[in-house]
This record gives structure tokens, C-alpha cells and sequence, in this order.
């Protein structure tokens, strides 16, 4: 794990279905490909350790990549979701620089009890989707005409902020 940022451990399938929504007998491969795309350059441009964790073909055990993104394939008799909790439970005191990317409200208990970040899956998707430049009335971008608004903030909004300050404070 990096030392000086936060690691950033992702519910693979769990993020994917938030992003793509794909149809049940969809193959999920193309998808997977744009998701780690996504996360390369979102790990490249915030510089934070990303593990992509997905239910596995590593058939009979874990198998895993690490360049450059760290990606885990868990074996058939383990989920994603129990590699996730034996991960939390294993850092020990290194559990607080840690930020668990799940909507699985099982593991975000487990993880937050053992004193890691959680952030719901569709949370952080929309941290990866890119935002509009589109232009409103007057030439101003419409993000901009959102942020300057006294409309409160959304859920999701707030999470962002409080992932922003983290890795400020971190950083």
C-alpha cells in the first residue's frame, strides 16, 4: 500500500453495474475494460493505490495483476465481497488510509467498523464520469451556474466534497 495516500480498494462488479448498467446476458468483459480505463486514469491523475477487486476466475485461488492497476480475481469459493473483508481485517492499525468503494451495505458496515473509509459505488462513479462543459445562458458553463446556486447539495455531492477534503488532508 502507498504510504503517503489514502488506497482506494473497488467492489469491481459493484462499480461496474453502478457505471454501465449492462443487461443480465450482456458479457461483461468490454465493460470491464472501459471500467479499468477509467480507474488507471483516475489513479493516475489523483496518485492513489487502487485495488479493482472482481468475483473471480482465478479458479482455484486468487489471482492477481499489479501493473499498473492492481487488479484481483478472486477464486470461485471466495467472493469479492468476503476478499474485501479479509483484506479490512487484515491491515490492522493501516485500516484508517483506506477507502472501500462498495454499495454493498455489508461490507461498508463491516469496513466502517474496522475504521476505513466507505463511499457507495455510485458515489465514486460519478466522481469517474467526466463532467459536462455545456454552455448556458450568457456564455456561463453550466456546472459553474450549479456550484454558484443556493440549492443544497445532493448526497452523492456531499460525498464527493468529503473524499476532496480527505485527500487534502492527506496529501
Amino acid at each position: 500500500m502507498n504510504q503517503r495516500g489514502r488506497e482506494i480498494v473497488v467492489d469491481g462488479y459493484n462499480l461496474l453495474h453502478a457505471l454501465y448498467h449492462p443487461a443480465p446476458s450482456t458479457p461483461l468483459e468490454p465493460f470491464r475494460r472501459k471500467l479499468e480505463q477509467r480507474l488507471l486514469h483516475f489513479q493516475t491523475v489523483h496518485r492513489r493505490t487502487l485495488t479493482l477487486v472482481y468475483d473471480g476466475d482465478g479458479r482455484h485461488g486468487d489471482s492477481s495483476t499489479h501493473s499498473p492497476l492492481h487488479t484481483v480475481f478472486t477464486s470461485r469459493r471466495k467472493s469479492a465481497d468476503r476478499w474485501i473483508v479479509d483484506y479490512v481485517k487484515s491491515l490492522n492499525p493501516r485500516v484508517k488510509m483506506v477507502t472501500i468503494v462498495s454499495s454493498d451495505e455489508e461490507i461498508r458496515r463491516y469496513a466502517s467498523a474496522f475504521g476505513a473509509e466507505c463511499i457507495k459505488s455510485e458515489t465514486f462513479a460519478s466522481m469517474l464520469t467526466p463532467r459536462s462543459g455545456r454552455k448556458g445562458d450568457g456564455g456561463e458553463r453550466e456546472d459553474n451556474r450549479k456550484k454558484f446556486s443556493s440549492d443544497e447539495l445532493t448526497g452523492d455531492e456531499v460525498e464527493r466534497w468529503k473524499l476532496l477534503f480527505k485527500r487534502k488532508q492527506d496529501g
